[in-house]
């Protein structure tokens, strides 16, 4: 063997040497790293009950959340008003009927206005009713058979909106009176305490009022207005004028009547002028008519 065929060999031995060490070195570290990471599986597995109650912790609100979302809809606030012209012949019993309706459902009658003929009986009545929401539409329909329909007419207005920003204005009005108060217990010198006073005594005037426009929603939303108009029937149709000896005798007394009336009217009205003017002329008449007679002469003797 020659010295070149010597060094050759002992490249290849090196070089395959070299090789079989980063084999070997390379199993190693894919044995450590996959141990490494089942033994990270099995920390996280140990000990996934801190980052998992966390995510669950969090997790939990939202479905909480959605579950109430759910469960608890949110229903509309809406302002209902309406108004009936009726005709009936009985309106004493219309008039009743529409009381008792309103009591069914448990209602009132908020004001009533109503008028007498000359034989006091019912001549016309206007009812301002108060009617809870949930009836309104069985109310415009069942007041629509009592009588005759003139007019209907009926309005809705959606306030939820309104509804829901009075009520979070009014929760946050009552947490910032209360944070008030509690600034004002702590407070020690005199003029903090008027500072605050001042500045609770607006804030108790601004949470008053926003209570006053949830009562009046609540009130409004809660119960209907309704205001209904009670009258006899119109009567249609047209006249007959009478004819014959009678109608004209009826029609010239009538006339004569009435030509009588007018001149004792204009009688009445000159007379108190006319005895005013005799009071005055008559004299008057007589000292100028004295003073235009010619004198008699004397007859002598």
């Amino acid at each position: 063997m020659t010295k070149k065929q010597a060094l050759v060999i002992t490249v290849l031995l090196v070089v395959l040497g070299v090789v079989y060490a980063a084999m070997v070195l390379g199993g190693r570290d894919g044995d450590n790293v996959a141990n490494s990471d089942s033994s990270g599986a099995t920390a996280d597995t140990a000990g996934g009950s801190t980052e998992p109650s966390a995510s669950a912790l969090k997790a939990e609100p939202d479905s909480s959340i959605r579950e109430a979302s759910v469960t608890t809809p949110m229903t509309r606030a809406v302002i209902s008003t309406g108004q009936v012209t009726l005709h009936a012949k009985d309106m004493a019993r219309a008039r009743s009927e529409v009381v008792r309706l309103v009591t069914s459902w448990g209602g009132s009658v908020a004001d009533e206005q109503s008028t007498s003929d000359e034989h006091g009986r019912l001549a016309d009545s206007t009812l301002t009713l108060r009617v809870p929401s949930d009836h309104f539409d069985e109310a415009m329909s069942a007041f629509g058979t009592l009588g005759e329909v003139e007019q209907r007419s009926q309005k809705s207005e959606d306030v939820t909106t309104k509804v829901i920003d009075t009520d979070a204005r009014v929760r946050a009005g009552e947490r910032s009176v209360q944070q008030i108060e509690a600034l004002l217990s702590r407070a020690q010198k005199l003029g903090d305490v008027i500072a605050i006073e001042n500045d609770l005594a607006r804030r108790q005037a601004d949470l008053d009022s926003l209570k006053s426009q949830q009562a009046w929603l609540e009130d409004q939303t809660s119960l209907s207005t309704i205001t209904v108009y009670l009258s006899r029937p119109m009567v249609h149709g047209t006249t007959h004028e009478a004819k014959g000896f009678l109608a004209g005798l009826e029609n010239g007394w009538d006339a004569f009547r009435a030509t009588f009336v007018a001149v004792l009217t204009g009688l009445g009205a000159v007379l108190p002028f006319a005895v005013l003017l005799a009071l005055l002329g008559v004299p008057l008449w007589w000292v100028v008519r004295r003073r235009r007679l010619p004198s008699t002469p004397v007859a002598e003797a």
